[in-house]
């Protein structure tokens, strides 16, 4: 049953939209109806007297099948529609002469033809079957004015010729209806099909002007920050070079020799900490960074990778408290992982005043461990706070006139986001300092659920 009805669904019997064009289901509408009517036809004019015309019907149900046929399953639309022109006037201007002329509704049948034959055939063809149209229909009339008695009315009786006007104008109005349908309806369809093609052509290009936008500032960022890094290595490259010739070429007191190892000593550094950022965040950029997650015991980790913040901030005279839970695992990327909190903590030492205080402690809840980075420095101005981790391109100062170039955070917060981790800022004007917080799902769930 259901194959049956499936058979019988419009889009099986007239073809799909998706193969079959607007003129070609119209076509086959046509033919599907002319079948019908023809074989109703036949039994309706044998019964009022109209011998010859349902000989006539029998010749149009057969013809009308085999032009189906011909569109429908061999997929030769043209060749059925000029086959349908020539036999369809044709076989209406015998039917004209054979049911009563003019008092007959032979020219509804010709209207009927002309429509069907502006909506299906191409246009190259269009005129040529409009005039052989018009010509034959003013011809058969002329005809008949000229020779009146050569048409003899076929009907018994009045009641015979209004069943068979309403008939052929039932058939003739069905079918208009259905061509101007469709065609309403693929307009509609192709109507809203352009609109929302618009729509979207609209949208992509507003984000294409977006993303231009972003492009640009980026790459003036990504320009002012390379420069700035190319000036800033210069300048303690050559610090480190003055000093070095300092001490190779000058007799010096004890404790002035000592002074100057440790400016070299913290020039190294900086310069060592901000080309690692440098080449860390471009190697991300350029060539996509590698994450490879596996299970990190977070305190272990801090222990052993902080060891030498550790030495750092004892030369500045700052505390670096660890305040960690054992046995705490999360999913990361063990170097992604080093560097994001190396960089938390650097920062926090950097910002913070010798004498001054630096903790990192770690909460957890069922999904996530949360790792604070806490600070009682100098902290964050709250017009600074919004732009925190985005490229900023400007160098940075810290207590001791640290540099660095404002890549850090923006690396951190690539890396955590790589990593299915968060990363944010909290602010509290009535603390001093700055609380960084990263947050890692623990090993074994992802998003709230067991992996």
């Amino acid at each position: 049953m259901a194959s049956l009805r499936s058979w019988l669904s419009a889009n099986h019997i007239i073809g799909n939209p998706k193969k079959f064009s607007l003129e070609e289901r119209i076509f086959n509408t046509f033919c599907s109806i002319a079948v019908v009517a023809f074989f109703i036809e036949i039994f309706f004019n044998y019964y009022i007297g109209l011998k010859y015309v349902a000989i006539v019907c029998a010749f149009g149900t057969i013809f009308a099948a085999c032009l189906y046929y011909i569109s429908r399953v061999r997929r030769s639309t043209k060749l059925a529609t000029r086959s349908l022109g020539i036999a369809a006037n044709f076989t209406f201007l015998v039917n004209y002469f054979l049911n009563s002329g003019i008092h007959g509704p032979n020219l509804l049948l010709f209207c009927l033809v002309l429509l069907v034959t502006i909506v299906v055939v191409p246009k190259k063809e269009l005129a040529f079957w409009i005039v052989l149209n018009i010509t034959t229909v003013f011809g058969v009339l002329a005809f008949e004015y000229l020779e009146p008695d050569a048409i003899k009315t076929a009907y018994v009786d009045e009641l015979s010729r209004v069943i068979d006007f309403a008939v052929t104008y039932g058939v003739a109005a069905l079918l208009i209806c259905l061509s101007i349908s469709f065609i309403r309806n693929n307009y509609d369809r192709e109507r809203n099909v352009v609109n929302q093609k618009n729509a979207e052509i609209e949208a992509q290009s507003f984000r294409i002007l977006q993303q231009n936008k972003e492009l640009e500032k980026l790459n003036s960022e990504k320009a002012k920050l390379f420069s700035i890094v190319a000036h800033d290595i210069r300048s303690p490259l050559s610090s480190i070079l003055g000093y070095l010739e300092v001490l190779a070429e000058t007799e010096l007191s004890e404790s002035e020799n000592e002074q100057i190892k440790q400016k070299l000593l913290q020039a190294t550094k900086d310069t060592s900490e901000m080309l690692s950022n440098v080449l860390a965040w471009s190697k991300s950029q350029m060539d996509g960074a590698r994450v490879d997650i596996v299970a990190v015991d977070v305190a272990r980790e801090l222990e052993r990778g902080l060891s030498l913040e550790k030495n750092i901030a004892s030369r500045k005279n700052i505390s670096l408290n660890l305040d960690l839970v054992d046995n705490i695992f999360i999913a990361a990327d063990l170097n992604m992982f080093h560097i994001v909190v190396r960089n938390l903590v650097n920062n926090a030492i950097k910002f913070t005043p010798d004498g001054g205080n630096v903790s990192v402690s770690m909460e957890h809840n069922q999904e996530n461990c949360f790792i604070k980075v806490k600070d009682d420095g100098t902290g964050v101005p709250e017009h600074e706070q919004e732009g925190l981790f985005k490229l900023r391109a400007l160098s940075t100062f810290g207590t001791n006139n640290e540099k660095g170039v404002g890549l850090g955070l923006l690396l951190c917060k690539e890396f955590t986001e790589l990593q299915d981790g968060k990363i944010w800022f909290e602010s509290n004007p009535k603390v001093q300092g700055s609380t960084f917080v990263v947050s890692f799902n623990l090993y074994g769930v992802s998003k709230g659920r067991e992996i």
